[in-house]
């Protein structure tokens, strides 16, 4: 599973205790299956439309991502108390995805705009990743003119139409369940020292800066290793990226392929990832300065933190700065090859500032606790509402703006008004 899959089934786990539960997904292909973890709490994978339906219908609440209703139309149309997932603000990744083909860019783009405009207009309730990510949605909710008199009236904090509901992570300390890449990976030895990028290979992330700064430290000692856990999305609707093509090719012609840098060429399971995490020395997340950036919440990173590994990761989104001010890792600056060969080595070398760096990693992920996270859709479930109705925002008529001035200053107020207009028409 990668972050989406992960997310709602991890937050169903937290909700089951009070609510009863079904998660849906249509994709499975020939793996269609159902799984129950109690009377409460219920898994569909591969069924059908039709299915889905039924089981819609016979909700109170419906909990999506932005880009169901495109597949799905009708949920929006159930009268149901909906919930939009925005934690991933996805039209930023498209802009970097298909930079190199404006025809594509320029289709993709103004389709999934569309697409997540229709959520934010249809939708009751909905959640995000970080404070940060709420800054963006309001101004856009503002924008669409669901930020309104009624709408501040029925709740001026914005709660109620949004609130925080963080990627988590387990309570449960992470224990090895099996084989990891010590074993998948018969160059690596006990004594190298391993660092883990986490997930998939996406355009967005930098992958080539910290394989060349791997390169230039093989040149002088053998120990270090850098493995990518995984390539490719499980998500069949989602490509191999240029940019996990572009990894290998680096990797390759700078001669340290299989040898300094390995990649999984298969997607890790969700439960077995666990063994990666506790066979790596440190954890690794690089990025480019883009828009992306900014208000990305990486969810690998929470696996890091679960696992207690020390992070080192480019600076520019919410969860760098938290780890380089709680002195989880270091933040290096974007594209700088001798700055993570230096931050690598003092990792590598200095055992004090590791388990330090390890230590407090284990203190951060404490704040990110699935549990917590739920907390925001346990109290919608508890009281569903629907928001007041809005309408496009329009100028309003004069007719409308006289009775406003009316209202707040009388007769005298509206002729001052008059005057002050036809003073203004003369110039």
């Amino acid at each position: 599973m990668a972050g989406p899959a992960i997310r709602m089934i991890e937050l169903a786990r937290q909700m089951h205790d009070e609510f009863d539960i079904t998660v849906f997904s249509p994709y499975g292909g020939e793996n269609k299956f159902q799984l129950t973890e109690s009377d409460k709490f219920h898994v569909i994978v591969g069924a059908s439309r039709s299915e889905l339906m039924e089981i819609a219908q016979r909700a109170d609440v419906l909990f999506i991502q932005a880009n169901v209703l495109k597949q799905y139309p009708r949920l929006g149309r159930m009268e149901k108390f909906l919930i939009v997932d925005l934690y991933d603000p996805y039209l930023f990744s498209l802009l970097v995805q298909y930079q190199d083909d404006p025809a594509t860019a320029s289709s993709s783009y103004r389709l999934m705009h569309q697409v997540l405009e229709k959520h934010m207009l249809t939708a009751d309730f909905f959640v995000c990743a970080s404070e940060r990510q709420r800054d963006y949605w309001i101004g856009r909710f503002c924008a669409l003119g669901r930020v309104d008199p009624a709408m501040y009236k029925f709740d001026p904090s914005l709660r109620k139409l949004i609130d925080v509901a963080a990627f988590g992570l387990s309570e449960q300390m992470p224990e090895k369940s099996g084989k990891g890449l010590r074993t998948d990976f018969k160059q690596i030895t006990d004594k190298d020292f391993v660092l883990l990028w986490g997930g998939g290979v996406w355009d967005w992330f930098d992958p080539l800066t910290v394989i060349k700064a791997v390169s230039q430290l093989s040149h002088k000692r053998d120990d270090i290793k850098l493995v990518f856990m995984g390539i490719k999305s499980p998500n069949p609707k989602v490509p191999l990226m240029q940019m996990a093509v572009k990894a290998q090719s680096l990797a390759a012609e700078l001669g340290v392929l299989n040898k300094s840098v390995f990649f999984s060429e298969q997607w890790i399971p969700y439960e077995q990832r666990v063994n990666y995490l506790l066979e790596a020395d440190a954890a690794v997340s690089a990025h480019y300065d883009l828009i992306e950036t900014r208000f990305s919440f990486r969810t690998r990173i929470l696996d890091y933190l679960w696992a207690g590994l020390p992070i080192l990761t480019t600076g520019g989104d919410q969860l760098a700065e938290m780890i380089d001010a709680r002195q989880a890792g270091i933040a290096i600056d974007y594209e700088d090859i001798s700055g993570w060969a230096a931050a690598i080595e003092k990792l590598a070398d200095d055992g004090t500032f590791k388990n330090a760096c390890a230590a407090n990693s284990s203190q951060l992920a404490k704040e990110f606790y699935w549990s917590k996270s739920a907390q925001p859709l346990k109290k919608f479930c508890r009281a569903p509402y629907h928001t007041p109705a809005f309408e496009k925002v329009t100028m309003p008529s004069i007719v409308e703006r006289a009775h406003a001035v009316y209202s707040r200053g009388g007769k005298e107020l509206v002729l001052k008004r008059i005057k002050e207009l036809s003073k203004d028409l003369l110039k």
